[in-house]
This record gives structure tokens, C-alpha cells and sequence, in this order.
């Protein structure tokens, strides 16, 4: 099951601004819009509409939906887990309780709360949700949120014996870019480019950061190396050809990207992110603006 578009976004509030947020677990903070359909809440990325961030939480466990033809939102427990509890009241069996505005459930370790009709707080608490996970130049996930996440990515793919690959990227040139234009055009780029890899990497689970300066890092899940590589030559492709320009001046940055898979590369996130770094460097090695394994 891939997930959603609307869960998550980052473009305004959706019409009906019914919302879950996490308020007290592993994913402190996290934010997710809700559409019309039937959204499962668990912690397999593979599997689960709503991923909660925490091993207490079953693959599948719980289930949110709208009533047909209806602005009603209810929750059921689905019986994978240890339970849910509604504002404290257990769920029994495949029983579906309506939700209320302010209404809180709990699964696993993690409390969320429900929220609806209220723009203000939808607004809120999406900002706050950047605030606390994105990187303020990129608009990418934050470094520590990054790698909570790819520890969480990496347990999934371990459980379902499925691949999942990372990529290192650096810009090529950017120092020819700040000593020819000024930091201020650097930064840009540096942002520009970050944008330009989160728009891959908004859906199936895919996660990018800025790993420090003009470094970026990439969570694949389910992608083998051949997938990621596609991917990689993607980005790599679409910076070579997206026209740079702040405040009248062009740049012409390029990428070198390294790519490593687990298993056959590592089976830690440590481990992988070192194996993606070193094929990184031997792509900078034969010259740059390439993709290596």
C-alpha cells in the first residue's frame, strides 16, 4: 500500500481541516491531514497509511475513516495490537467510534489527537511540525528527524525482507559558485537544489535531508540499486538542466551522487550511509556530475 496524497503537506490546509498530531510518543510532533477514505495507522511504511513512529505500535493497527456522504470521522481498533483507547475508553472489537474535535487516541506508546473545522489550529500545528522537523533552508526533514526516520525505514524493510537504498549527493561546484558570486548565490543554490530533491522524494516512504553544508541524503524504500540509481540520474539530470537565477545571476551547479543498498552494502544505517558516502567520493573522483555505486 503506497501511501496517501494529503496526509502530509506543506502546501496549505485542505478543505474539512481534519488532522491527527502526535502529542506524546517517538513521534513527537508529527502531522498528517486526513482525505475521505479509510487510512490505516501503524508503524510499517509499507503498510500503513498513518506510519506512528513506535514499536509499541502493530503494523497495522488501528483505522480512521470518513462516513459516506458525511463530514463524521470514526476510529476502530483492528485487533493487531495491544489495543486503542479512545480519550482512555478501550475499543472493543471492530466496534467504529465517532471522533470529536479534541479527541485523543492512544496506541502503543503514542497519543494523537484529532482535530477538525478549525483552520487556526490546523495552520498551527502544521507549522509547528516544520518548525520542529524541517530544515529551514531546504524544506527538507531536519538531520535527527531524518535519522529516526531511516532507522524506523530501515526495521520495516528488515521485517518484510525488502531493499531499501540510500544516496549521497554533493554539489559539485559550489565553491567556484560562492568565490564567482558571493555566499549569497551559494545559499540559493544550495536551497534550489534541496527543493528540487524533495520533489522525489514526496511519496512511497522516500525521505531526503541536508546532511550538513551542501551535502544531502536520501531514504529509498523498496528501491534495489538499479531503482535507486534511476532515481539518482533523475536528480542529477534535473539540476544539470534547471536554470539557476537569484537576483539576475545564473548558476550552473552539477551533483555527484553514491548510492548503497541494504543488505548488500550494510544492514545499519551507519553502515549504509558510509557505503554511499565512499561511492559519492569515487563519483567527485571520475570528475563529477556522475552517479556511483
Amino acid at each position: 500500500m503506497g501511501r496517501k496524497e494529503g496526509l502530509i503537506s506543506a502546501n496549505g490546509v485542505p478543505d474539512g481541516h481534519a488532522h491527527l498530531v502526535v502529542l506524546q510518543g517517538p513521534g513527537l510532533g508529527d502531522f498528517f491531514f486526513l482525505n475521505g477514505e479509510e487510512l490505516v495507522m501503524g508503524n510499517d511504511p509499507f503498510h500503513a497509511d498513518i506510519v506512528v513512529r513506535d514499536i509499541e505500535v502493530a503494523p497495522r493497527h488501528a483505522a480512521v475513516r470518513r462516513e459516506p456522504g458525511s463530514a463524521a470521522y470514526v476510529v476502530r481498533d483492528l485487533g493487531t495490537g495491544k489495543g486503542t483507547t479512545l480519550n482512555g475508553e478501550p475499543l472493543h472489537g471492530s466496534e467504529a467510534r465517532r471522533l470529536c474535535d479534541g479527541d485523543r487516541i492512544s496506541i502503543g506508546d503514542s497519543v494523537l489527537e484529532f482535530s477538525q473545522d478549525d483552520p487556526v489550529k490546523a495552520q498551527f500545528h502544521e507549522a509547528l511540525d516544520h518548525l520542529i522537523n524541517r530544515d529551514y533552508l531546504t524544506g527538507l526533514l531536519a538531520k535527527k528527524r531524518f535519522d529516526e526516520e531511516f532507522e524506523h525505514q530501515l526495521e520495516a524493510a528488515t521485517i518484510a525482507s525488502k531493499p531499501l537504498s540510500t544516496l549521497m549527493t554533493d554539489i559539485d561546484n559550489l565553491k567556484k559558485i560562492n568565490d564567482g558570486h558571493g555566499h549569497l548565490l551559494g545559499e540559493f543554490v544550495v536551497g534550489a537544489v534541496g527543493r528540487i530533491i524533495g520533489e522525489l522524494h514526496e511519496e512511497e516512504g522516500r525521505r531526503a535531508t541536508r546532511f550538513g553544508g551542501d551535502e544531502y541524503q536520501t531514504i529509498l524504500p523498496g528501491l534495489a540499486k538499479g531503482e535507486a540509481g534511476i532515481v539518482a540520474e533523475e536528480i542529477r539530470h534535473r539540476v544539470e538542466e534547471y536554470a539557476f537565477e537569484h537576483e539576475g545571476t545564473l548558476a550552473d551547479p552539477t551533483l555527484s551522487l553514491g548510492i548503497a543498498t541494504y543488505p548488500e552494502d550494510g544492514v545499519t544505517r551507519n553502515e549504509l550511509t558510509y557505503a554511499a558516502d565512499k561511492a559519492l567520493y569515487r563519483a567527485k573522483r571520475a570528475g563529477g556530475n556522475t552517479v556511483s555505486e
